[in-house]
């Protein structure tokens, strides 16, 4: 069976030849892992594990004068690295939204410092605290016209599948974008006490986020959806009841566009924690495909009994305890209680929850990932 055909029947709830399976994970795993088996290329890791894989397509966003203030690349294996930025010193980097970021001591992980709405009144002043010199950074949330057109984006889609990729248009989840846009602490507290600064944001970062995943669905991609946790490991970050009265009617008028241009488009949503308590406001507003179902927070056989006629299950390992704590035999016995329990009639993909971090074990990882491959019921 092709890569193609087992996420396709997967998603369509058919028994594929085998559980798909999908492998993220941080530079420094890929190094590990090129050496344990000895090639040269991820995608010969990627062969050998039988892993199955998605063609995710980007979209530019246009801020002008932004490129040409750039003036250095990320280096290492942080998030962001390889890319430019405006660096402020050796450590602290800003990106094209006006977002700044510090890099930690040790090289690993980025830290969020502000961002061009941390102090504003109101989502006009977007950009209006800058340095006079950085003005021309301004974004304002208008939408298309900030998109770089890609005229051949229906081609790209054709030649993607014609290789057996699955075709997928993943954007940031609003929330995502907004606290980094305003701070964390500033938009929940928008959701509390400045409801209207909160709502008018979201409506321009929808806007933007629809034109995308539109366009993207109008050229043929088999899957639109987002990225960026709304969950803690025990509840919904702002509250359901702020989730479904902000974010809720939002997603559901995106998502109803998308259907209407095609109705068959899979909907995918990453949120790492537990979301169950807004599990079936997320089904009944048109997601499908629910990632990572963390299993530190929520139990994937519960999940699939009570909703596996309805989504698939996108990822279910644990990265908290089993990957970078267990034996291989752990690992090993993981991937097959999650077979057993949650792949009949298929909506299963299995990956780790989240990026493989740099201090799994790569035993553990070729356990896990070898068993996805070579398990049948």
């Amino acid at each position: 069976m092709t890569n193609r055909e087992r996420l396709s029947k997967t998603f369509n709830h058919e028994l594929p030849d085998r559980v798909p399976a999908l492998v993220y994970a941080r530079a420094e795993v890929e190094r590990d892992l090129l050496v344990y088996y000895g090639v040269q290329s991820f995608k010969d890791v990627l062969r050998i594990l039988g892993a199955d894989t998605y063609a995710r397509m980007l979209f530019d966003i246009v801020v002008p004068g932004f490129k040409e203030k750039t003036n250095g690349t990320l280096s290492g294996d942080c998030p962001g690295a390889g890319k430019d930025y405006i660096f402020h010193d050796e450590r602290t980097f800003e990106d094209q939204w006006g977002v700044v970021r510090r890099v930690g001591s040790d090289g690993k992980y980025v830290q969020w410092i502000t961002g061009p709405l941390s102090e504003a009144k109101d989502p006009d002043d977007y950009g209006v605290l800058a340095e006079p010199e950085k003005m021309e950074l301004i974004y304002n949330f208008e939408g298309h016209h900030r998109i770089v057109d890609d005229h051949d984006l229906r081609q790209r889609i054709a030649e993607y599948k014609g290789q057996d990729l699955f075709a997928v248009a993943i954007v940031n989840q609003p929330f995502k974008t907004a606290w980094y846009l305003r701070g964390l602490e500033n938009v929940l507290a928008d959701y509390l006490i400045n409801r209207s600064f909160l709502e008018k944001l979201y409506d321009r970062i929808f806007e933007l986020a629809g034109t995308i995943l539109r366009r993207a669905t109008a050229a043929g991609a088999d899957m639109i959806g987002f990225d960026g946790d709304i969950a803690m490991q025990d509840r919904v970050i702002m509250g359901p009841e702020s989730w479904r009265a902000v974010d809720k009617p939002r997603l559901a008028a995106l998502i109803a566009s998308c259907k209407e241009i095609n109705p068959e488009v899979n909907v995918f949503i990453h949120s790492d924690g537990d979301i169950q308590e807004i599990l079936p406001d997320l089904i009944e507003i048109g997601f499908d495909v629910i990632d990572p179902i963390q299993p530190e927070c929520m139990d994937p056989a519960e999940i699939k009994r009570l909703y596996g006629d309805r989504i698939t299950l996108h990822g279910c390992g644990s990265l908290q305890r089993t990957l970078p704590f267990g034996s291989p035999e752990d690992c090993r016995q993981e991937v097959i209680n999650l077979i057993r329990s949650c792949s009949s009639s298929g909506g299963l993909v299995l990956r780790v929850s989240n990026n493989i971090g740099y201090d799994v074990p790569v035993e553990n990882v070729v356990a896990w990932y070898e068993t996805v491959r070579d398990y049948r019921l």
